[in-house]
């Protein structure tokens, strides 16, 4: 084998940086939440795949990011697909706008009960303040002085 040959090696791939940044970490669960293996993150963001990997697991802030990114893909989805099917809506084709229509108005109906269910319902009346104990007029001798309060009986049990 001669050198010209030679199949040039890569250098290896850093480790990302521990704990990882508000923006690599922003990165990575947005590439991770649209579909993308971890080698293609690894390679997109000139890391190694494997410590990416293990750094993500190992930030205790990565799993909310990823969670938010799902929930935004997600609603990215649903958001085109709503936008095809209202396009399908305004067809030609008869059977293609009604079959559209069906699929729309049950996916709406579809969320309202969902939000519905996840929405506690408002109160009726706001919450009834509570009230104050009653004062007890002040028991005065024939002095006029008001005698010290008496403490409740103790009782001792027997035996």
């Amino acid at each position: 084998m001669s050198a010209s040959d030679a199949v040039p090696v890569p250098a290896a791939l850093p480790a990302p940086p521990l704990p990882l940044s508000a923006e690599l970490r922003a990165d990575v669960a947005y590439r991770r939440a649209r579909g993308a293996s971890w080698d293609a993150v690894g390679a997109k963001l000139r890391f190694d795949a494997d410590a990416l990997r293990r750094a993500a697991t190992a930030d205790p802030l990565f799993a909310a990011a990823l969670e938010a990114e799902w929930a935004e893909a997600v609603r990215e989805a649903e958001a085109e697909a709503l936008r095809r099917l209202q396009k399908l809506t305004a067809s030609e084709s008869e059977e293609v706008a009604l079959r559209a229509s069906v699929v729309v108005v049950r996916y709406a109906t579809e969320r309202r009960r969902t939000d519905a269910r996840r929405t506690p319902p408002a109160p009726r009346t706001p919450p009834a303040e509570p009230k104050p104990a009653p004062v007890a007029p002040a028991v005065r001798d024939r002095s006029g002085r008001t005698p010290p309060p008496v403490e409740p009986a103790r009782v001792v049990p027997m035996g």
